[in-house]
């Protein structure tokens, strides 16, 4: 806030995303790096962290025309084709993958950890919902790199 065109990067950690709170931190030499307030290396206090002046309010601008990394969690108890349902479903929605990485757990089930690019929350939870549909996924969630 109260800056213009300033060196911006986002945080490989918690890969924010427009709509998500943010907040910044003034690093050295790469300029503020935007993180999601939630993040764990986003201190809870602000008034009480180390280094509280390097902290400063950020916000999204208007309307960003980019698109964004976002890692996801998939957990399913059928993993029967997991893989072919879910890249089918991002296919189908033209939603760019950069990686995948699955594997089984005990009795069939699965694990799927992906990166996509999305250009808001609301992009996201409708990504979200639609891999919620998948018949033996029970749970989606974004995940920490």
């Amino acid at each position: 806030d109260g800056m213009d065109n300033c060196l911006v990067k986002f945080a490989q950690c918690c890969n924010p995303v427009p709509g998500d709170p943010i907040i910044g931190f003034i690093t050295r030499g790469y300029g503020v790096s935007i993180h999601r307030r939630d993040c764990t290396n986003v201190p809870r206090e602000l008034e009480e962290a180390p280094n509280r002046e390097r902290w400063v309010w950020v916000h999204w601008e208007e309307s960003p025309k980019a698109d964004f990394h976002t890692t996801l969690r998939i957990t399913a108890h059928d993993g029967t084709n997991l893989m072919l349902k879910v890249s089918t479903l991002l296919a189908g929605m033209h939603v760019p993958v950069h990686s995948v990485n699955a594997r089984d757990t005990e009795n069939n089930g699965a694990v799927m950890t992906l990166t996509i690019d999305v250009n808001s929350v609301e992009h996201l939870q409708s990504i979200i919902d639609k891999f919620m549909a998948i018949d033996g996924v029970d749970s989606v969630e974004r995940a920490s790199v």
